[in-house]
């Protein structure tokens, strides 16, 4: 379990951070937790899912269909698939937690394997170095946007909008695997809502969202060819990572954009 600790200019002064070349941490992961501001990207090449907490609903990127199955989005080699990695990966190891007076304090995961004398310095002459500093102002970019996603998710849960997402998967001769614990956006209900909870939804800068989730659904199949396919190499003791590079587009742009948060 991942134990975040306050970073520390005393404590975490020698350490570097390295760059994301192996994430085999999250191949295990069957799904990824997103922000409303990367889901215009995500939706446009993964399956996006609604996902119950301890409370309410979160936004997922869907990466497995089984505990028994790897992460589809990473190769062999522990490489993201595709050119765009969810932040939630790229923020690693740091993290914005509120303390017992409600202020924001910056965290590291101080076991990360990113993290030791190799890669970018975090402080130097006792200060933050400049990618720290750029570091932080990400990771608050990222915590305000994370607050508001979620209002956007918990109003177009109180309109009773996402509902289970009925997937059944065929393996074998005749079996069948339904997946539970999936949700998904009810575009009947969606459409039969009235003009003020339409605006209110608008407001909440909620619409993105839905029709993020909406539009990601026809890229089940894709995460099922991929997962069929790293079946087969496992099978086979084969590496074939290029070929799988194929499902995606030539989209070199991996920034994320908050000018419109």
């Amino acid at each position: 379990m991942v134990q975040f600790v306050a970073l520390s200019k005393e404590k975490h002064a020698e350490l570097a951070l390295s760059g994301l070349n192996d994430l085999s941490a999250y191949v295990s992961r069957p799904t990824l937790p997103v922000y409303g501001a990367e889901i215009s990207r995500l939706a446009l090449h993964y399956p996006l899912a609604f996902i119950h907490q301890e409370q309410g609903y979160g936004i997922h990127l869907l990466c497995s269909l089984s505990s028994e199955l790897p992460n589809a989005w990473i190769t062999p080699e522990g490489k993201w698939l595709g050119n765009y990695i969810p932040a939630i990966i790229r923020q690693s190891p740091f993290t914005i937690v509120l303390n017992d007076e409600g202020k924001r304090i910056v965290c590291v995961d101080q076991d990360n394997s990113r993290l030791g004398d190799q890669g970018r310095p975090l402080f130097e002459a006792g200060e933050p170095t400049e990618f720290l500093s750029g570091m932080i102002k990400l990771l608050e970019q990222l915590y305000l946007n994370g607050v508001g996603t979620q209002k956007a998710i918990d109003l177009i849960a109180s309109y009773e909008l996402i509902v289970p997402w009925p997937l059944i998967v065929r393996h074998g001769e005749g079996q069948e695997m339904p997946i539970k614990g999936v949700f998904r956006i009810d575009e009947a209900k969606l459409n039969q809502l009235e003009d003020d909870q339409w605006l209110a939804l608008r407001r909440a800068g909620a619409i993105p969202l839905i029709y993020g989730q909406l539009l990601s659904m026809g890229h089940l199949a894709k995460l099922l060819q991929i997962l069929q396919h790293k079946t087969d190499l496992l099978a086979n003791n084969a590496v074939a990572a290029e070929n799988l590079n194929a499902f995606f587009g030539e989209d070199d742009d991996s920034a994320l954009n908050f000018d419109d948060i």
